[in-house]
């Protein structure tokens, strides 16, 4: 769950219009809502979904399809509103053993699930994509969908506060106030309805419209407060949930803040457990790589900022502490992160950091940024039931500093829900009496949604599992191989794991540092070097072009394969080719 974005950035929100058409104003008329529980009852009336191709280079890799499934804009209301949900699929499951399809979620909140299933259908195991189409979404208020638009550029605006800075507070409380005159008409009308309620209804409306009878589903991260808050609305509807990196089981935003910044500390203090017993971490040469960090913090905010390979640019000491949080999320980072302090601390340079910052913003090639912070912070305040005095949340925000002993500044500068539409539908999480069982999955090591809060989860759940990940990193289906067993089995079997049970990652941390030129990222450029050299057109490319293309669109669109030289510059990098 992206909350450590949202408390940095909280006061501000995003851009790019790919909203649908204005949405209407809410309905003031309490007397014409339902019995909830009687609508969550009734079967959805949608239409078949229309598939077609998606486009793009990633999505004819693997055969993506896109489609569109309109929704009511509130409904829990008899209102004739609707918007748009954008839909993607992966139709791999044999059709004589095909179960069903299996819907995704990448959390966020404010991920799209359209990007995520580009990349995510090539990793997911062979015996679930036999057996199911794989299917997500982009939820309301997301991507693609009618979606949140407003104006915001994160370009040097990543705060920090420190204690006691009156001026700073006061700023960001007036930009927070201010920020609902960034976004469109259309924006302001749909804030109120993009909760997890409103997504989770969106998500049987989809099952339906799949002819699915009852949901399969893996959450990840903000996941598994939609599929939780699915299993308490639909508890007869669930056929099998896995809740991956489970986010504490409450309506309460400020709580899981408040929570959160510890697990970044141990993943920080993991990180350079393992750097510093690794001759081949790029900060093996500069000492201890707490203190490397320490003394970077202190350096920007004595000059102001670092250089960036863009002259327009500048690495600023707030982009610097969220370039640090976003590596910490996955150990296949931890070497790009070294090299990203390394350059910081010898050279001034700020590049690999910018970038990492970046990526986690969702920041485009052309300079603009997708709409997933300001998707996020809307969907985190329309399930929070409560809008706290102004005085409250900075008391809030300071308790949130306090208990960071890394990134107390950044989470300091927590607006919360200042200035966010006032909440008419809280989030509803468990205990989903009647559902089937659930699989949740907790990382021991996970810096976004620490382990206890999986623990929670399972017990809030009445049917909830534990299986717990000894493990490093946010999340582990699709990136630890000992979990693929315990999924493949709930999901196609229906068996779960023993009570207690547990497994743990077949890459000890301290094991993740490769020796130069020869990590993951090393060799794939080497391959687009090897592809170049034998002919192909080809850019040179970096860890930075890499890291600012994470599904691989843009790399793939430069690569033909019904191009006869593409597949003699292919043979004679065979060696490089087998890697992937």
């Amino acid at each position: 769950m992206a909350l450590l974005t949202v408390s940095a950035c909280s006061s501000r929100s995003d851009v790019v219009s790919v909203a649908a058409d204005p949405v209407g104003s809410p309905s003031t008329d309490e007397s014409a809502q339902p019995d909830d529980e009687e609508s969550n009852a009734v079967e959805p009336t949608v239409d078949e979904l229309d598939w077609s191709e998606c486009g793009g280079a990633a999505g004819a890799l693997i055969e993506l399809e896109c489609s569109t499934l309109t929704v009511l804009l509130d409904h829990t209301a008899p209102d004739e509103r609707t918007i748009d949900i954008a839909v993607a699929r992966a139709a791999t499951a044999d059709e004589e053993d095909r179960i069903g399809s299996l819907v995704f979620n990448p959390g966020g909140p404010g991920g799209s699930g359209i990007d995520f299933l580009v990349s995510a259908a090539a990793l997911v195991p062979t015996a679930i994509a036999e057996r199911f189409d794989l299917v997500s979404f982009d939820p309301r208020g997301v991507g693609a969908s009618t979606a949140i638009d407003c104006e915001v550029d994160f370009d040097d605006d990543v705060t920090l506060l420190a204690a006691g800075d009156d001026e700073g507070w006061n700023t960001l409380v007036t930009d927070a106030l201010d920020r609902s005159a960034t976004c469109s008409e259309a924006s302001v009308s749909l804030e109120p309805f993009v909760g997890t309620n409103q997504a989770a209804r969106d998500l049987d409306a989809l099952r339906a419209a799949l002819g699915d009878d009852q949901l399969s589903f893996v959450g990840f991260s903000y996941g598994t407060r939609l599929g939780a808050t699915y299993a308490e609305l639909f508890p007869d509807r669930v056929r099998a949930l896995v809740l991956d990196g489970a986010v504490k089981p409450t309506d309460d935003l400020a709580l899981i803040g408040l929570e959160q910044g510890p697990g970044f500390d141990a993943a920080l203090e993991s990180f350079a457990a393992a750097c510093d017993g690794d001759a081949d971490c790029a900060l093996a040469e500069l000492g201890p790589t707490i203190e490397t960090y320490r003394a970077l913090v202190d350096e920007i905010a004595e000059v102001g900022s670092f250089r960036t390979d863009d002259d327009d640019r500048v690495l600023t000491p707030g982009e610097l502490q969220l370039g640090v949080a976003a590596a910490l999320y996955s150990t296949q980072l931890w070497p790009v992160l070294a090299d990203a302090l390394f350059v910081a601390e010898t050279e001034q340079d700020g590049s690999l950091l910018q970038i990492l910052a970046d990526t986690y913003l969702g920041r485009e090639p052309d300079g603009t940024y997708d709409n997933s912070q300001a998707a996020g912070f809307a969907i985190n305040c329309a399930d929070d039931p409560r809008r706290a005095p102004t005085e409250e949340v900075r008391v809030l925000a300071d308790r949130t500093a306090a208990a960071s002993d890394y990134f107390g500044d950044f989470l300091r500068a927590s607006t919360g829900c200042i200035g966010a539409a006032d909440p008419i539908d809280p989030i509803a999480i468990g205990p989903a009496d009647g559902a089937a069982p659930i699989l949740v999955i907790g990382t021991t090591g996970d810096p976004a949604t620490p382990y206890q809060w999986s623990v929670e989860m399972a017990d809030v759940l009445a049917s909830g599992v534990l299986y717990s990940v000894e493990a490093e990193g946010h999340t582990a289906f699709l990136s630890v191989p000992c979990v693929d067993d315990v999924v493949i089995d709930y999901l196609v079997d229906l068996q779960l794991p023993d009570p207690g049970s547990s497994c743990g990652s077949d890459e000890p941390a301290d094991d993740v540092f490769a020796p130069a030129g020869e990590g993951e990222f090393d060799q794939f450029i080497a391959l687009f070097d090897c592809l170049r050299d034998n002919g192909l057109d080809l850019p040179e490319i970096t860890v930075g072009d890499l890291l600012a293309d994470p599904n691989g669109d843009r790399l793939l669109e430069m690569l033909d394969p019904t191009d006869p030289a593409f597949g003699q510059a292919a043979l004679a990098c065979q060696d490089l080719v087998a890697g992937f």
